[in-house]
């Protein structure tokens, strides 16, 4: 049984250009915040792209 997607948040860091390091350390952290609940790990990563927080990151 494959796993359900709740949100495309890979399309989005896609679309507004997350780098791939960027991304995978906002899904490390927010796994440590949510490591069981899928639907909450993926709406946090979500929100997290869609804030642009971490363009501060990039450009630091």
């Amino acid at each position: 049984m494959e796993k359900i997607k709740y949100f495309d948040y890979e399309k989005l860091a896609h679309q507004m250009h997350v780098p791939d390091a960027i991304l995978r350390r906002i899904k490390r952290e927010v796994k440590e915040e949510f490591p069981s609940d899928r639907m909450m790990y993926e709406l946090h990563v979500l929100r997290a792209v869609r804030s642009g927080y971490w363009q501060k990151q990039v450009t630091a």
